[in-house]
């Protein structure tokens, strides 16, 4: 069985004094991947895991890496295998509509969920 895939969109804002070398410093990284720069103090990279390496810790690494004020997740999604679904996993509840309702679905309708109010 096919592995999912963990995908991470993540903006990366350089200090305007961080060294020419911290873009290639940061693309050495395991799973990092450079996407798009605004000139030099912004990169858009995507992070996902590996065999050695989560994506999320990667993610603290480059946050970490001096010269990088900030690196915010800004996309995220699992990608799941041709022919993978919900259905196809196993399900050990006994009633599916209970299961269902326990997990906040309605027989696999997604159920709107309130997004929080940013200020």
């Amino acid at each position: 069985m096919a592995k999912s895939q963990n995908i991470c969109g993540v903006a990366v804002y350089l200090a305007p004094d961080a060294g020419a070398d911290l873009t290639a410093r940061i693309m050495a990284l395991p799973g990092v991947e450079l996407q798009a720069a605004s000139g030099e103090n912004r990169l858009a990279a995507t992070v996902v895991d590996t065999p050695s390496s989560m994506a999320i810790d990667q993610i603290a690494a480059i946050h970490r890496m001096p010269g990088v004020v900030a690196a915010s997740l800004i996309f995220h999604a699992v990608d799941e295998p041709d022919g993978e679904t919900e259905a196809s996993h196993d399900n050990t509840c006994e009633d599916n509509a209970a299961c269902c309702a326990r997990a906040g679905r309605n027989g696999g309708a997604s159920v709107p969920t309130q997004q929080p109010e940013i200020r």
